[in-house]
């Protein structure tokens, strides 16, 4: 296998507060190889985003930090970089699709201005230039009538078009590595449609490689090559789309499993994983997911298992050796 285009290794971040340090991610390790689509799928609040605002080094500071870890784009360490070293890498080698574009586009300038300074920030490109690239760019998206929509302001907008206005910024210069942060949020489901078949299509024209951090997992199911599951800030099973499916290895990802509406006729209540998510803080011991677990044991609430390979390429966070499956789908 060729070598990761994106490695995280031991990613700490945490929020420095008055009562302490509060980890938002608690020590990640997570590989996307060349033309790979990867799953970052868990719970709100499990740390997703903040993993990718770590990659991009776009963690709000203070009161967030990277406190520890390395983070390989290409083989070179992104929190070794200066800022001005970093603005020259996001949107050119990296690029991220945002969760909510009302708030990440500027509502001050046109659509067609936000692309084309986007474009001649990172291309030896004249304006006239990046004018005409950016029509481009938005009818590759699927905009109707781009001429038009270049001299509209977000607001002017549906939902679904400034998620693809969105989509042809990230994808504008051609990045290597595209992150989609809960890229079909709040659309209709034919939107929703859309934008994965936008995003599908530039990963196989173009060998993007793509990380979809989502809570979604029919989406997952349906876009990935490989899955991480996310709990409390830890990665607690990582595997390949078929095994997780069918042989899921960590309880919280049985549940996250079961909880999936089913659409053959069965009048079963809904199922839905009992408890809260914890309320993260540095005194954590033990397994995160103990105080909701079916199957938890005393070890489970003292000691933090490791990640550990079940299978080839199958990796799992807990101490059962073997996970009873009938439950499972």
């Amino acid at each position: 296998m060729s070598e990761p285009v994106l490695r995280i290794e031991n990613l700490k971040t945490v929020f420095r507060t008055n009562r302490g340090e509060v980890p938002a991610v608690d020590g990640i390790d997570l590989a996307l190889y060349p033309g790979e689509v990867v799953g970052l799928v868990g719970e709100s609040g499990c740390g997703k985003s903040m993993t990718s605002l770590s990659v991009l080094r776009l963690v709000p500071s203070p009161p967030g930090v990277i406190a520890e870890g390395s983070i390989y784009l290409k083989g070179q360490d992104l929190i070794r970089l200066t800022e001005k070293e970093m603005c020259r890498i996001r949107g050119k080698t990296i690029s991220m699709i945002f969760q909510e574009p009302m708030t990440s586009l500027n509502p001050l300038f046109t659509v067609g201005q936000q692309l084309v300074e986007t474009l001649r920030i990172h291309e030896p490109i004249s304006r006239k230039d990046a004018r005409e690239k950016a029509a481009e760019l938005l009818a590759e998206v699927g905009i109707p009538r781009p001429e038009k929509v270049v001299k509209q302001y977000p607001h002017e907008l549906s939902g679904g078009m400034r998620q693809r206005v969105m989509i042809a910024m990230a994808i504008s210069c051609d990045p290597e590595v595209l992150i989609a942060d809960e890229p079909t949020t709040a659309l209709d489901v034919t939107i929703q449609a859309q934008i994965l078949d936008l995003i599908r299509e530039r990963n196989k024209r173009c060998g993007t490689s793509v990380l979809m951090i989502t809570h979604d997992l029919g989406v997952v199911a349906e876009m990935c090559d490989r899955i991480a599951v996310m709990y409390a800030g830890k990665v607690v099973e990582q595997g390949t789309v078929k095994d997780i499916f069918r042989s899921p290895q960590h309880p919280y990802t049985q549940g996250l499993i079961r909880s999936i509406p089913r659409l053959e006729g069965s009048r079963e209540r809904l199922y839905s994983i009992p408890g809260q998510v914890p309320v993260m803080n540095n005194l954590m011991t033990g397994c995160r997911f103990a105080t909701r677990c079916p199957y938890v044991m005393n070890r489970c609430r003292e000691e933090l298992p490791e990640l550990t390979e079940r299978n080839p390429r199958h990796y799992s966070r807990c101490w059962l050796e073997e996970l009873p499956q009938e439950d499972a789908i």
